[in-house]
């Protein structure tokens, strides 16, 4: 093994605490503050291993986390237009660094996390993000990011009980999922 695939999985294993406290806490901010840190730890464990599409989308989605968290401190929805940007800069790094067919898989998860980021509802973000983690599982596995697979399966299952745990119809919640 060598220092960078443990590097790799060091930061990994950052980033999988981090998240999953993030799904605990019942408000935009404090999810998007823990998510922002967790960012940073998530990406560096793909860059450690050349892992590009998948640790510069990363970096993208810090960029994108912060502002909505600032947005969200001052109670002010984002607009559309910076929806548009991120989904554009996601396509385009996901094209100029493409390395093999794996990467297609990056580019439609960082699209499909675009979206559930700028629902408002932090019930409804939770739902959203359920399907681009299970994606995103299977490009950790196939990049050899092993804790980051770990952590997006975790904050699959963390996803799955917050949902659960805060969804005000748990029969509607189960059926969405399914």
């Amino acid at each position: 093994m060598s220092f960078s695939f443990i590097l790799s999985q060091i930061f990994g294993l950052i980033a999988l605490v981090l998240v999953c406290f993030s799904y605990y806490f019942n408000n935009k901010k404090s999810f998007l503050s823990y998510q922002i840190i967790a960012n940073v730890f998530y990406s560096a464990s793909f860059l450690c291993l050349n892992v590009f599409v998948g640790g510069i989308n990363t970096i993208i989605s810090t960029f994108r986390v912060t502002i909505l968290f600032l947005l969200e401190k001052k109670n002010i929805n984002p607009p559309f237009l910076l929806y548009l940007m991120f989904a554009f800069l996601y396509l385009y790094s996901g094209i100029l660094l493409f390395q093999n067919n794996i990467d297609i898989l990056a580019i439609i998860a960082y699209e499909l996390f675009n979206i559930a980021m700028f629902v408002k509802n932090i019930s409804f973000t939770r739902k959203l993000m359920v399907l681009p983690n299970i994606i995103i599982v299977i490009y950790n596995i196939l990049n050899f990011t092993f804790t980051n697979a770990i952590l997006d399966f975790v904050e699959i299952c963390v996803l799955l009980y917050a949902i659960i745990k805060f969804g005000n119809n748990n029969k509607r919640v189960i059926w969405y999922l399914l």
